[in-house]
């Protein structure tokens, strides 16, 4: 059976998060600009606090700065945006061995993540939903359980080896039998859930 490596996306593969540069790159020749991006702030906290959930919050920034955007210009966006990420020393590094079975999973959006990868590599992230060929709002917030479960909807009951920054993909942990924990440009190898849930607490 193949060996099925699972990769997180940001801070696993970046040196920092990306949707809020997303939605401001794609955003940014939108009327009311600094308006919005202080509203999507507000909703930022909110969802830090708990008071709003993080797929209610994603919504928001996808309505504030997608909506009605055409599919085929959002992609044009998307692959620029995605040029000027700052990817880490373990993106640099990966070659994706064709006799592994590869996926990136990310709460971020296929439309931008999707463009750094091989076509071999399988993309699982967060979704837009379009009508009549315009962003109209999320399809799929993959995040949390939700990875989990979007693996598994792949025949993926067990990772042979997860890179993850987050406390968030411990549904993922918990489907590991190895977890490798990046910081930066570092990556440390933990030897349970248990050790996994230390090292991101450090």
């Amino acid at each position: 059976m193949r060996e099925v490596v699972v990769y997180d996306f940001d801070k696993t593969l970046t040196y920092r998060d990306t949707l809020w540069g997303y939605f401001t790159y794609c955003g940014r020749d939108r009327a009311f600009l600094t308006l919005k991006k202080a509203l999507y702030m507000g909703a930022m906290l909110l969802s830090k606090l708990t008071l709003i959930s993080n797929s209610r919050m994603k919504a928001c920034g996808v309505a504030l700065f997608l909506r009605g955007e055409e599919r085929d210009s959002l992609e044009r966006l998307s692959e620029a945006y995605a040029k000027q990420i700052a990817l880490n020393r373990l993106y640099r590094q990966l070659s994706f061995d064709r006799g592994k079975d590869y996926f990136v999973v990310t709460a971020s959006f296929e439309e931008y993540v999707r463009p750094l990868f091989p076509s071999h590599v399988d993309v699982i992230g967060s979704r837009l939903c379009y009508r009549e060929g315009s962003v109209a709002g999320v399809a799929q917030n993959c995040y949390k359980e939700l990875k989990a479960t979007a693996l598994k909807q792949r025949g993926i009951d067990q990772i042979d080896l997860l890179y993850t920054d987050s406390i968030s993909d411990l549904a993922l942990a918990q489907m590991a039998e190895k977890i490798c924990v990046v910081k930066g440009d570092s990556v440390k190898m933990c030897q349970s859930v248990e050790d996994f849930r230390e090292c991101v607490a450090s």
